[in-house]
């Protein structure tokens, strides 16, 4: 069976795709911080021998090193960066938390783009060869101008991070495509995480089971593309 790795695999969506890749057959090797304190990951790993934890903090260049080197010669199918940070204070003008601002680029962007360079040769030793990053609709610059109310309203933390993951994964698509590897952003939908809220309209199972059906695709045909968990594609 082929290998996914998925980073922030400790709760919320990573911790669905988890259980649905280990549930259909998949090695799946699943980061977090601190996989020892996470209860409901260290569960699905006991019941499914399918499952291998690893710590992983991206924020922390020898954490990602200390991981290639884990995982060095093991080929990766899917490289999936799920792992996220959402800072919720100083989102206005004037009064702008600009260290939650760098963390949030130290972490969505910084850490993806390290990561896959530490593991390319892994994700190009595979068949599969993808790399897909969860992005939001709120990284989308024609979507801003759709946004009402105060809920995420300006979210500039979240939202230029997610807009720089984008466009890094867009430039690095065009790079790697001579070596056939596939690099894809998706939207997994307003879903009801700690990041999402209660009111959120998917829930976790649903969004993952609509994003590995499109993420199941041709890799070739999907390179480049800022797709949502319906397999649309969404707005730049």
């Amino acid at each position: 069976m082929p290998t996914v790795l998925i980073t922030g695999a400790n709760r919320g969506l990573g911790l669905e795709f988890v259980r649905q890749y280990a549930a259909n057959g998949w090695e799946t090797l699943a980061t977090a911080r601190d996989p020892e304190q996470a209860r409901e990951l260290l569960e699905l790993a006991a019941k499914h021998p399918n499952v291998s934890l690893y710590e992983l903090n991206l924020g922390d260049d020898k954490s990602i090193r200390e991981l290639a080197v884990n995982l060095h010669g093991r080929p990766i199918d899917v490289l999936l960066h799920n792992s996220g940070i959402y800072p919720r204070d100083g989102q206005k003008i004037g009064g702008i938390d600009f260290e939650a601002w760098l963390e949030a680029v130290k972490i969505n962007l910084f850490g993806a783009m390290k990561l896959t360079g530490e593991l390319l040769e892994n994700v190009a030793a595979s068949k599969r060869k993808q790399i897909v990053a969860i992005s939001t609709s709120m990284a989308s610059i024609k979507g801003v101008q759709r946004t009402s109310g105060a809920l995420g309203a300006t979210a500039y933390q979240y939202r230029t991070s997610k807009a720089a993951l984008n466009m890094a994964f867009s430039v690095l698509a065009k790079e790697l495509e001579p070596r056939g590897i596939s690099v894809t952003m998706i939207d997994p939908g307003w879903v009801k995480t700690d990041m999402g809220g209660p009111h959120a309209q998917l829930t976790p199972e649903q969004s993952i089971t609509g994003m590995r059906k499109v993420l199941a695709e041709d890799p070739r045909e999907l390179s480049g593309k800022f797709l949502g968990h319906d397999g649309i594609e969404r707005a730049w």
